[in-house]
């Protein structure tokens, strides 16, 4: 096989691929990628884990068709630091293949083709078109609250429940590690499903897709299938596993009544709360104190290594005064998923969730649990 490419298309097809192949054990046949020729004009570019399989077809000089599978970090790294020329990939006697672009050259390494898995091909039963911008906004204002552990299975991924109703087909996606939670609501004009549809998409297909959708405008075709979920492009797809489990009902901790509630800038808010968190040991947990009082919240955070840190924040609040720990990082990570220029705490009593939403916008929630001290 042999083929010339423009950089950009190249390196744009290798930068959607690059989280998916196995990064640890290079040995693996599932650390390598697979290009084939489609046709004398296209190339199509295919990168598989145990969670994710993503597809893509970029545009290409096709000189000698057929099938490559090539390690996927060696050709990342190395098409990386080429100059901005044409590529050329030509593969080897010995199942590697010679990159070339201008007077820069590497040797990849590769393996027989038909040593790579099947790839699994999307099998729809229902679809529905999702705005590409609502999907990465899935996974900036959602996505970070996804639990890493591995022993909740069923929090290692986005919640996304789809049901058709007044006005078009309504979207919810939650995430929890079990601390706090995020939840994103959207109604999009659009039809295509006629059931309501709640799926666990993976954190490792949630992560990847944004990279997948970069460069893509208008509307992706989200199809869901018994064990997967696809997004699916005209350049391609990202097929990602389900995790088959139940969610917990988050609707159980959605607090409905405040004793305490205020308005604060948020900028200025999560200035304050990354300027208290700089005394606080990477070892330890980054724990902050929020003393509420008429006119102003003040910021505590202490460390007997590192010292103390002091900061306030002016708000308009004349109600109870209020003492109330957090994590430091799960604080700024829920005001930074905020949009808006003002946050709104709401806080029930001190050992139930407070909730961090925004006038600029009643679709998304934040809760954090406070901390016991």
């Amino acid at each position: 096989m042999e083929f010339t490419a423009t950089k950009k298309d190249f390196n744009s097809a290798l930068t959607k691929a690059q989280g998916i192949p196995e990064q640890k054990n290079l040995s693996s046949v599932m650390a390598n990628v697979m290009l084939e020729s489609v046709g004398k004009d296209s190339v199509r570019l295919t990168a598989q884990s145990y969670e994710v399989t993503l597809v893509t077809t970029f545009p290409a000089e096709v000189a000698a068709e057929g099938q490559m599978a090539l390690s996927g970090r060696s050709l990342f790294d190395a098409t990386r630091m080429l100059p901005d020329a044409p590529v050329k990939l030509t593969s080897m006697d010995n199942d590697w293949a010679d990159l070339k672009a201008g007077r820069t050259d590497y040797k990849i390494p590769g393996i027989l083709p038909s040593n790579l898995p099947d790839r699994q091909e999307p099998k729809t039963t229902d679809q529905v078109a999702v705005p590409s911008d609502l999907l990465i906004e899935m996974a900036e204002r959602v996505g970070f609250a996804m639990s890493a552990d591995e022993g909740r299975p069923n929090l290692n991924g986005i919640y996304m429940k789809v049901e058709p109703g007044e006005g078009g087909v309504h979207i919810e996606m939650v995430s929890t590690d079990g601390h706090r939670l995020a939840r994103l609501s959207r109604t999009i004009d659009k039809a295509g499903i006629d059931q309501v549809l709640g799926v666990i998409i993976h954190r490792k297909g949630v992560n990847e897709l944004k990279r997948f959708l970069a460069d893509v405008e208008g509307d992706v075709t989200v199809g869901f299938q018994r064990n997967a979920v696809v997004f699916q492009v005209e350049s391609g797809y990202l097929l990602v596993r389900q995790v088959e489990l139940e969610y917990p009902d988050y609707l159980r901790v959605l607090p409905d009544e405040f004793k305490w509630e205020f308005k604060v800038d948020r900028a200025e808010m999560t200035r304050a709360v990354q300027r208290a968190g700089v005394v606080i040991s990477a070892e330890k947990t980054p724990l902050i104190k929020l003393t509420l009082g008429a006119g102003q919240i003040q910021l505590l955070a202490q460390d007997p290594d590192k010292g103390d840190a002091h900061s306030e924040v002016d708000l308009d609040y004349s109600g109870e005064p209020l003492e109330i720990s957090f994590n430091n990082r799960y604080l700024v990570e829920a005001m930074n998923a905020l949009p808006g220029k003002e946050v709104v705490f709401g806080i029930k009593d001190l050992s139930s969730a407070t909730s961090l939403t925004t006038p600029d916008d009643d679709g998304i929630l934040q809760l954090i649990m406070p901390v016991r001290i």
